[in-house]
């Protein structure tokens, strides 16, 4: 198959889906991983995707709202490694006797995996948090209005909930962030209500960012990087000054 083949199947792929992995796309064209990862770098250049780890997403056109923003289901199956190495350093903060609070999305899906072993309360209206029979974890699930693009429970009832709890750790997610500006961002302004709460809660809070999520300005501003302890990213782009707060997790 010709390259030129091979972009327009890559695209339409992509347009269908809204994410593509790399393995995947070398099965259904029976090509090398090389070959298709040429394939997302050329097809990058020319602004046409974004490649994250292990595939990539459609390009962020404008303002990130929720009619734009990847499923979460979309979401669970990319940048998994850097997802992890996120979790785990901020795992390491967790001491025995914590309470602590877990936002919704999917970067911050195994922080109960590296959380295991301790006594730690949990908080969340993440429906993607699990625990496993007979976990050290004690989950609770802050029920409310569903919503099933992003998995998590909004409103009122949430809101209300988390606001009668207090943590000694919040760990929040966001839709994207301005390195430039120093804002982050939700695609959507239920979960910013559940998140400024947390936030409010918290002896101390960290933004959780899998760098996929740099330079994407989204729909409804929650809060400024420098409200946070610390902002723990897998990795960070080397053309932005580097915030005060930034943790790069190994």
């Amino acid at each position: 198959m010709l390259a030129s083949e091979r972009f327009i199947y890559i695209l339409d792929q992509l347009e269908q889906s809204g994410v593509i992995t790399l393995k995947a796309i070398c099965q259904q064209l029976n090509a090398s991983e090389s070959t298709i990862r040429r394939d997302f770098e050329e097809l990058e250049k020319q602004n046409k995707l974004k490649r994250v780890h292990g595939g990539a997403t459609k390009v962020s056109l404008g303002t990130l709202t929720d009619d734009k923003e990847l499923t979460m289901q979309q979401k669970s199956g990319i940048n998994i490694d850097a997802k992890k190495k996120i979790c785990r350093y901020s795992a390491s903060l967790v001491q025995d006797g914590d309470c602590i609070f877990i936002d919704g999305g999917t970067t911050l899906m195994f922080l109960t995996d590296y959380l295991e072993g301790k006594r730690v309360k949990i908080v969340t209206h993440n429906n993607f948090v699990k625990i496993k029979e007979g976990s050290t974890l004690e989950l609770i699930r802050v029920g409310g209005n569903y919503m099933p693009r992003y998995n998590m429970n909004i409103g009122s009832i949430a809101l209300q909930t988390v606001e009668m709890f207090n943590f000694d750790y919040a760990f929040i997610g966001c839709a994207g962030v301005d390195v430039v500006e120093g804002i982050a961002y939700t695609a959507e302004m239920g979960s910013a209500q559940i998140k400024s709460a947390a936030m409010k809660q918290s002896l101390k809070k960290y933004l959780l960012i899998d760098s996929a999520k740099m330079d994407t300005r989204g729909f409804y501003k929650f809060s400024t990087i420098k409200e946070f302890d610390g902002v723990v990213m897998d990795a960070f782009g080397a053309k932005y000054k580097k915030p005060a707060n930034l943790i790069i997790a190994e």
